[in-house]
């Protein structure tokens, strides 16, 4: 009647459906109604016939290495600059998307433009400045690593192009017009000028900012080349700049301001500017227009004044949960839905792509990253995938988050075990707390520090799962109060050696038959006297509004499957089973609804413990315990149940009507003679009718020795042998 795990069902149960195989290429144990494989190993697809995006492999290989993470150029997320690589041989793969900025088969190393060591933990490629004074399409015009500039224009030079080249002069970054010192090659010390004003390092008597004149009544001796006063009696006049380090005007002595500053002595930068120096002047604001509120920036730091929705020195980009500058429209990317890299959790906000693309968490879709997927549900900010997978006890893909719940907690009624009530179970807990208080005294020991797992819980069904959380210890001397989270993030598998996170599926499925929770009641080693105290225990559970008795937190994460034919239940737990008694009528039916708590692998009962109807087995805690009754065949079964003998066979004890034996084999119908059988019913083993008298044969279609045909009946004959009676017919020799 149902399909054992590992099966589904085409046709449905009331149709002769038959159970076919799931084929998840040994990736999934299971799959659900559709056929559609319930994925591990790093595989998607109906057949786990494909590697997951950010995976590449051979999924069809059917080993739990098939599927490999791309390391594009590391495995680290802050490492991983391409979500997706593809296979190219055994082994070998390319990753083909590659951030903007990276280069190479595996992202390995910084694109042209870009520096930086993406192979190194925590190193990331940053794009080179070089202040617009390079040919962004030469390649290696910067250092890949270093993102030094390599091959600077007009002029100019320095790690980012920011100054004029030797022998040059002007303003390299704004006003990019680096021009030649032009030093007079007599009057002059050097071909190099001053790097902002062009002024020219002259010889004695010299003046000019090329160092091209002599002084008052100068004669110009070309031979010596020098120049003398024709009255040695003559005072030169000197500059008093020392504000401007020396620069003035050489012929007026007037001193020369940096540029874009102003004041009596050069102090203040000119509006729109900031950074004062001495030597090189003040720095243009350049405050974006659309997205400030003024062009005067912030004199020491640059940072010009923002509008709403804007950020960046400059406020020329869209500030975080804001797209399309200069316009910087909402992104509207829901902080539950979207990965935490692109969020602020103080703000509230989380960013988007210019296009608008929010940038969702596993399970999560919409544009907005505000839907959960398809079979999940339930969108929370804790949840590192968003949504959780929907359980429904693996009978069904589709579920959706229950509303209209309250969550309330329910005590023990003893300080160190669980009450009654939680031996049901505890599927309504999900997404609620485990709390309790601890008071831990000790004296003497080397401390509380230990990493032993802090409390424990077994569950499930045929398969025993131990799972564990890990808490803080307790100071010494402090009741201390502890809530648990009663979902799969935090959780992991006792005695595993790779330290995995529980599975939502392992969770539920612990929850829905939990055997027990044990609480650490001790800390520390080599204590010589300690005491603990574990009490107010209680566990949330989810009740409707009418029926908590005082108000509590709405009830998440509670799940409500929509179950397929056969199971009831918000997680299809329960399964419903119809028997049904034929009449004498063939139309009339009489029929048992019965239900059981939600039993895997064909088990039934309140602890799983017998087989259910229609399977036949002893439960020993394997998922083969229990097999089809096949009446007489799979698929074209007779009878509802069956029974297990002795031997361990097994023998069909509800065969339909016109089928019989051990197996309910098919039964052909009676072919009694109308006219010489007492009635239509045969012997239902041998098929031989009960005949009139003087009629004989296997199906009463024979007269009698001495006995003749008459209007279809059979009679004495009296004539050929002289009889005087039927008696005489019957007995006489």
């Amino acid at each position: 009647q149902y399909c054992v795990p590992g099966f589904y069902r085409v046709g449905g149960i009331l149709f002769g459906g038959n159970c076919l195989q799931c084929e998840c290429n040994d990736h999934a144990a299971e799959c659900d109604i559709n056929g559609e494989c319930l994925f591990l190993h790093n595989t998607t697809g109906p057949h786990c016939d494909h590697c997951m995006l950010g995976f590449y492999g051979d999924a069809s290989e059917g080993t739990p290495d098939d599927c490999q993470r791309c390391s594009c150029p590391l495995t680290l997320e802050s490492n991983n600059f391409s979500p997706t690589c593809v296979l190219q041989r055994p082994g070998e793969f390319t990753c083909d998307q590659c951030q903007l900025g990276y280069a190479g088969a595996k992202c390995e190393r910084c694109a042209d433009g870009y520096y930086g060591d993406p192979a190194e933990p925590g190193r990331r490629c940053l794009a080179c400045e070089c202040n617009g004074n390079v040919d962004p399409a030469e390649a290696g015009h910067c250092d890949g690593r270093s993102g030094e500039c390599l091959k600077c224009l007009g002029h100019t030079a320095g790690r980012h192009c920011e100054r004029c080249a030797h022998s040059f002069y002007g303003d390299a970054v704004t006003l990019k017009n680096c021009q030649a010192c032009g030093c007079h090659g007599d009057g002059s010390l050097s071909t190099v000028c001053h790097v902002i004003t062009g002024q020219c390092e002259c010889k004695a008597h010299v003046i000019g900012q090329t160092c091209g004149r002599c002084q008052v009544h100068p004669l110009l001796i070309r031979a010596p080349n020098h120049c003398f006063e024709t009255n040695d009696s003559q005072k030169l006049r000197t500059c008093d700049c020392a504000h401007t380090h020396g620069n003035c005007n050489a012929d007026t002595g007037e001193c020369i301001c940096p540029p874009h500053t102003l004041g009596l002595k050069c102090e203040e930068c000119e509006e729109g500017h900031w950074g004062h120096d001495d030597v090189s002047g003040c720095k243009v604001c350049n405050c974006s227009a659309e997205g400030s509120s003024s062009s005067q920036c912030e004199l020491q730091s640059g940072q010009c004044p923002c509008r709403l929705h804007f950020s960046g020195l400059r406020c020329d980009r869209c500030a975080l949960g804001y797209k399309n500058f200069p316009e910087c429209t909402a992104c509207n990317c829901n902080p539950d839905g979207t990965r935490e890299e692109f969020c602020d959790p103080a703000l509230g906000v989380c960013g988007c792509e210019d296009h608008g693309r929010c940038s969702c968490k596993e399970n999560v879709g919409g544009s907005g990253c505000d839907e959960c997927k398809t079979g999940t549900f339930g969108l929370t900010a804790q949840n590192p995938s968003g949504c959780s997978p929907c359980f429904c006890f693996g009978v069904s893909s589709v579920c959706e988050e229950l509303g209209g719940l309250i969550r309330v907690p329910v005590s023990s009624d003893h300080t160190h075990h669980i009450d009654s009530h939680y031996r049901k179970p505890f599927l309504l807990s999900y997404g609620g707390r485990l709390s309790y208080t601890l008071a831990f005294f000790a004296l003497d020991g080397v401390g509380l520090a230990n990493h032993e797992p802090q409390v424990l819980m077994r569950g499930g069904h045929l398969r025993k799962l131990v799972i564990y959380t890990e808490l803080p210890a307790p100071e010494n001397g402090v009741r201390t109060g502890q809530e648990l989270p009663l979902t799969e993030h935090k959780w992991k598998y006792f005695n595993s050696v790779s330290d995995e996170a529980v599975s939502h599926a392992d969770f539920m499925s612990v929850l829905s038959n939990v055997e027990y929770i044990i609480i650490k009641a001790s800390y520390g080693s080599g204590l010589q006297q300690s005491r603990c105290v574990v009490s107010n225990i209680s566990l949330d559970t989810a009740l409707e509004a009418d029926e908590a008795r005082q108000g509590g937190d709405e009830a998440r994460l509670v799940e409500a499957c929509e179950c397929a034919l056969g199971y009831a239940g918000l997680s299809c737990q329960v399964s419903i089973i119809i028997f049904c008694d034929r009449q004498i009528s063939k139309q009339t039916f009489m029929c048992c609804v019965t239900f059981r708590n939600g039993c895997q692998h064909n088990t039934a009962g309140e602890h799983c413990h017998v087989c259910a109807a229609g399977y036949y087995g002893k439960v020993q805690g394997s998922v083969r315990d229990c097999s089809l009754c096949t009446c007489p065949l799979r698929g074209q079964s007779f009878s509802l149940t069956c029974v297990l003998e002795s031997a361990g066979d097994f023998r069909c004890d509800r065969c339909e009507e016109g089928y019989d034996g051990r197996y309910c084999g098919r039964c052909q119908v009676c072919q009694c003679s109308r006219a010489g059988s007492v009635h239509g019913v045969c012997d239902g083993r041998t098929g031989s009718c009960e005949c009139k008298p003087g009629v004989r044969g296997h199906l009463c279609d024979q007269c009698e020795e001495r006995h003749v045909l008459v209007s279809e009946q059979c009679v004495c004959d009296y004539e050929t042998f002289n009889f005087s009676s039927t008696e005489d017919c019957r007995y006489s020799d």
